[in-house]
Formats: C-alpha cells, sequence, structure tokens
C-alpha cells in the first residue's frame, strides 16, 4: 500500500502548512501515513494533471487537498485522469486505485476521518483501535524516553502531538497487535505521564474541565491579568460552559485588582502585581466577592520587555482557590510573547482541573 499527497496552493500566500496539515494528521491518527507529498501551483493545471498521472501509476491512495471553492474542478480533473464517470462525494475510483478530493483546513481532516479512514479501512482489511492520553507540562526528557521505549514495541504505532505545553500521546494498534504488548505499551504511558494527565481518552482540557465543573456542581471565577481573557475565551468554546462559569475579569490595571478583587495596596507595593501575594489575593478576592465555589487568578510579564522591575520575562504566577484554601504556583516559560501566553493558559487550565478532580 502507497499513498501520496498533492496539495494545490495559492503561491502568494507564505506556505506555512496549517493548509493540509490537519488532513494528514488525520490521516496517520488513523493509521495511514502519506509517502510522497507533492506541493503545487493552484494555477498550474498541466503540472497537476502530470502529477496526478504519475501518483495514478505508482500509488493506491492520493489525497488532494486544495480550497474549497476549486474542489468541483479539481474532482472533475481527477475523474478524467482515471477515465471514470464524474462523481459527488470525496471519493473517486478507478479499479483499486482512489482519489480523495478535500478542502483545506478541519473541514478536510474531518472528511479523512468520516470518509477516507473507513475507506481504507474496509479496502485493506483492517480494524483499528486506539488509547489516547492528554495530558500538561510534560518534561522533555520523560517525554523523549516514553515516546523511544514505545516506539521500539512490536505490534504498535505511536502518534504524539504537543501544542503550548498540551501533550496529546496516541497508541494505535489493530487485531493483528500482540494484546501484552499493547497492554504493555498502555500501561507504561500511563505510569510516565501520571502526574501531568487530564484525560486517558481524546477530551480536550477546556471540555474536561467544564466536564468535572459539571460533575461536582462547581460554579468558577477567573481574574486574568497577563492572559488578558484567554483563560476565559478556552473556557467559552465549550458549549454550555455558562451552566459553569460564573464570571470572568481581565484586570490589567492595579487600580482594577485593588477595587475588584480586593488586592491590598500595600501588598502591590511591597510585592508587585506580579508576585506569589498578589496572584493569591486575587483569586481570594473571587472567591469573597463572587458566586464561586473555585477561582483561577493569573499574573506574569508576556513581555516582549520586562516591568520596571528585575524580574524576568515568562515570569508568572497562577492561584487556583477554594472557599478552604488558595494554591499559588510559580513559572517561568519560554518564548515570545505569544508563546508565553499561550503556555501559560494551558498550565492555568490544568491546575485548575487538578484542584477539582
Amino acid at each position: 500500500m502507497k499513498n501520496a499527497c498533492i496539495v494545490l496552493r495559492n503561491n502568494r500566500i507564505p506556505l506555512n502548512g496549517q493548509e493540509f496539515e490537519r488532513g494528514i494528521s488525520a490521516l496517520l491518527q488513523g493509521g495511514y501515513a502519506a509517502d510522497k507529498v507533492y506541493i503545487l501551483s493552484q494555477s498550474d493545471s498541466h503540472e497537476f494533471a502530470q502529477t496526478a498521472v504519475e501518483c495514478k501509476n505508482f500509488f493506491d491512495n492520493v489525497l488532494v487537498f486544495c480550497e474549497e471553492s476549486a474542489l468541483a474542478g479539481v474532482r472533475a480533473k481527477v475523474c478524467e485522469i482515471l477515465k471514470v464517470e464524474p462523481s459527488a462525494g470525496a471519493v473517486v475510483r478507478a479499479d483499486n486505485k482512489a482519489f480523495f478530493c478535500l478542502p483545506f483546513g478541519e473541514a478536510g481532516a474531518g472528511l479523512v476521518k468520516a470518509e477516507v479512514l473507513p475507506f481504507l479501512d474496509e479496502k485493506y482489511s483492517v480494524r483499528h483501535a486506539q488509547s489516547v492520553i492528554r495530558a500538561v507540562g510534560v518534561p522533555a526528557e520523560r517525554k523523549k524516553a516514553l515516546l523511544a521505549q514505545l516506539r521500539n514495541m512490536a505490534g504498535i504505532s505511536v502518534f504524539d502531538s504537543e501544542q503550548d505545553g498540551d501533550f496529546r500521546l496516541e497508541i494505535l494498534y489493530n487485531d493483528d497487535s500482540p494484546k501484552m504488548a499493547v497492554d504493555e505499551a498502555v500501561r507504561l504511558a500511563a505510569e510516565s505521564l501520571n502526574d501531568y494527565t487530564y484525560a486517558v481518552e481524546d477530551t480536550p482540557l477546556n471540555r474536561r474541565i467544564y466536564e468535572m465543573l459539571k460533575l461536582r456542581g462547581m460554579k468558577l471565577s477567573v481574574a486574568e491579568s497577563f492572559t488578558g481573557g484567554g483563560v476565559a475565551k478556552k473556557l467559552i468554546e465549550v458549549p454550555g460552559v455558562s451552566e459553569v462559569l460564573f464570571e470572568s475579569i481581565v484586570a490589567y490595571d492595579n487600580g482594577s485588582k485593588m477595587r475588584r478583587l480586593g488586592v491590598q495596596q500595600s501588598t502591590l507595593a511591597r510585592c508587585g502585581a506580579v508576585s506569589d501575594d498578589t496572584a493569591y489575593e486575587m483569586a481570594a478576592g473571587l472567591i469573597a466577592t463572587g458566586n464561586c465555589s473555585v477561582s483561577l487568578a493569573t499574573t506574569g510579564i508576556a513581555g516582549p520587555a520586562s516591568d520596571n522591575t528585575n524580574k524576568p520575562v515568562g515570569l508568572c504566577y497562577i492561584a487556583v482557590g477554594t472557599r478552604e484554601t488558595v494554591f499559588v504556583y510559580k513559572y517561568i516559560f519560554k518564548g515570545g510573547r505569544e508563546d508565553i501566553t499561550r503556555r501559560a493558559i494551558n498550565q492555568a487550565l490544568f491546575l485548575l482541573y487538578k484542584q477539582i478532580k
């Protein structure tokens, strides 16, 4: 079995891979890989025709990604090359060859999962199963060692991805995989990632928090300084989160921290806005004044420059509180302003999950 991918793109737009990366990732997660990727100009129909003929001759399955507006024309061209009648849908078949015409982005990834993978599984009589673990903040050395162990095991495939500290590990296997190998792989992964795990199924962090808050009957309040509402934004991506989210406050100015959250002026003068004490009082203030049972607060320095203190860029304090106690955590994240902010958002959500699980 050999698979290829053809990407038809606008050459006037910088190449960042996002057009087709999600679709190829979905293919990988289903247990199949693209042996070769062709990146072509969408305006050069002759080059596409030549490449498609080459793929027809040398590959069994070909994924063609393009802009959604071009799909009908691309499908018609593929039907012409394969000498079959024009058809609707993503799959175009001729004998044992299959072309899949797919749009860029999430829509294409969705079709890979809904149509391409089931087609390939049926074609090759394969039944896949998977175990997924999701975690945050896994140390690089621990992750490297675990992946090395897993990839040396026979009968399984391992796929991993990480975005802003949110790590997704998938162990893929099929009917021919030795059960002992699968069980050992899952055990190794669970033990290694235990302290950093928030889900043992493919559930995103924001969704997991919503589920736990709802299960516990808890209401959350959030106060953000340097994350600028990013924590709340991630939460409100989940439908129904209004059931568990009481309020979100973006308190950048010290006056807001004092008047709305009850942070003491003496604390700000003595310790500064970016400090353990200020984060503590922000979280405690939410509990004291809001109709919530758990609170989350962030304060830090995202950059590009530090404030007027000697505190480094990337320094942040994250506080998670209940009516009984408030815990404060200190981190120094690396990278640019956006990298630091996104990393802190995920870490804050993970600490909240650890508090309420």
